[in-house]
């Protein structure tokens, strides 16, 4: 098996992971900005960092703002291309491949595809219960299958399922309890606890106060360790003929992602994001269809064991 492959193999599991929402986001999506609770406020002085606790309102409305945005990615779907730039000891390496990233119900049903050339390097997806990962290239080919909040195996984010990498993208909405670290005039840190996820169990978000929008996402373990970051950057109003104006979301149009765990930095560009019917088919999101298109030579089910074939 090529380095290249061996490289870009492990990342389509994540960007998989795009997979990436769950029922729970569903949810939580709809919850009532009156339910928030109040926070802390940390707010940052010349001599220490002074906690005093945050006006009700002003944590209302930063979670609701936060969680109407991602009320409007109930649907979403985008194309574009991801790069991943790596050093070893054969001096710096570029790789590219194209792919498509689909979801609906909130992220409960995910599909993404991977591509170079023309070739197909990965069809991943996701629904409420399970997650799957096809992959073509690999001898033989072959087919995994894992609960939603199991790990992907030798994944870029071994610590947590697919809505890992969405908690990276900005796409899932906040929690009702929320700490608030005003940094700095021109932005300000969230900080909320997750339910466990592998390591994954609290998520910290440095977000633009003049636009509203995360730029900056971290993924913690229970010590406070950084398991993985996003940058985003590039914010665009996603297309949503289907939503008001007003209520159509905006997302990043660039996304760095690092793991602390695995070499290299990805970096993902999206083409027109919104919500077109011609990626929001229903074949993109069923596992039985895609597996004969795909006829993997052997299945292996994390929740069964051996790979049958």
């Amino acid at each position: 098996m090529s380095r290249v492959y061996q490289l870009i193999s492990p990342i389509f599991r994540v960007v998989f992971m795009f997979v990436f929402l769950c029922a729970a986001a569903a949810c939580a999506t709809a919850q009532k900005p009156g339910e928030v609770t109040p926070a802390l406020i940390h707010e940052k002085n010349s001599s220490a960092d002074a906690k005093v606790a945050a006006p009700a309102l002003d944590v209302l409305a930063i979670v609701a703002q936060q969680n109407h945005r991602v009320a409007g990615l109930k649907i979403f779907a985008t194309r574009g291309s991801a790069e991943l730039r790596w050093h070893d000891e054969n001096g710096d390496h570029f790789e590219q491949a194209q792919v498509d990233l689909a979801w609906r119900n909130g992220g409960d049903d995910i599909s993404l595809r991977a591509d170079k050339m023309g070739e197909r390097l990965a069809w991943a997806g996701a629904n409420a219960k399970q997650w799957w990962l096809f992959e073509p290239k690999r001898e033989p080919s072959r087919l995994w299958l894992g609960a939603r909040d199991t790990p992907v195996p030798d994944s870029l984010l071994p610590f947590a399922g697919p809505d890992a990498l969405l908690e990276l993208l900005a796409a899932l909405p906040w929690p009702t309890a929320v700490a608030i670290m005003q940094d700095s005039p021109d932005n300000f840190t969230a900080e909320f606890v997750r339910s466990p996820r592998g390591k994954w169990v609290k998520t910290r978000v440095e977000v633009l106060k003049n636009i509203g929008f995360p730029s900056h996402i971290w993924l913690l373990d229970a010590k406070g360790n950084v398991l993985a970051e996003s940058e985003l950057s590039e914010p665009v109003m996603a297309n949503m003929n289907h939503l008001p104006m007003a209520d159509r979301p905006m997302v990043a149009s660039k996304i760095t992602l690092k793991s602390v765990s695995n070499i290299g930095i990805w970096q993902i560009f999206w083409d027109e994001p919104g919500a077109r019917e011609d990626r929001l088919k229903d074949r993109l999101f069923d596992l039985e269809v895609i597996r004969g298109v795909m006829r993997p030579a052997e299945v292996i089910d994390l929740e069964k064991g051996q790979p049958k074939r």
